[in-house]
């Protein structure tokens, strides 16, 4: 059986995002970015339900409590969490769900999806990841986020697959695409 949920995983800086919207683009009838429910306010650039599905603490309480969000977190006061409904939806309309969940959300993902879940690591050398976070001015926080790639790094034994994006986007998709060939979840010359 093919994998339906692919999670592209690692530190800040690796380029999971880019990786992943550029799946899409290639593909948008097969890849489908699963998003996540938020209570924090809507910014500015972000559209609802692509990245998160924006809904008040209320809600998604009840969504807990009746088992549609499976797995959560709390980051500076509000929620976030996966839901059931949302990734059934994917699946079921005959797509591939991408996700980039930190190893709490993996490990749920794995128990709520057993045998349905492709792991990739992303990583890059740590002087590639200050530069592309100084050229997206995260240069703020660049401390804690390289803490947070050592952090990360420690669960690099949990995934299926390691990719190393110390190149162009192009190399680091086309290293993403030869797993999910490999895996037959994508066709060939896709």
């Amino acid at each position: 059986m093919a994998k339906q949920i692919i999670v592209i995983e690692g530190p800040s800086g690796v380029g999971k995002d880019a990786i992943m919207a550029e799946l899409i683009r290639r593909d948008p009838n097969r890849y489908k970015k699963i998003p996540s429910y938020c209570t924090r306010a809507r910014r500015p650039n972000e559209i609802d339900g692509q990245s998160y599905i924006f809904t008040d603490e209320k809600t998604f309480k009840e969504k807990i409590k009746n088992g549609d969000i499976f797995e959560h977190i709390t980051i500076y006061g509000t929620y976030r969490g996966m839901s059931k409904q949302i990734i059934d939806s994917i699946i079921n309309s005959g797509k591939i769900g991408l996700k980039e969940p930190d190893i709490v959300g993996q490990r749920a993902l794995k128990k709520a999806y057993p045998n349905q879940v492709l792991t990739i690591f992303l990583t890059a050398d740590k002087e590639v990841v200050i530069k592309r976070l100084l050229e997206r001015n995260a240069s703020d926080n660049i401390e804690q986020r390289l803490i947070h790639y050592d952090v990360k790094h420690k669960t690099i034994a949990e995934y299926d697959y390691v990719v190393t994006n110390n190149g162009t986007l192009d190399e680091a998709v086309q290293k993403v695409h030869d797993i999910l060939e490999r895996e037959g979840i994508c066709l060939k010359n896709t």
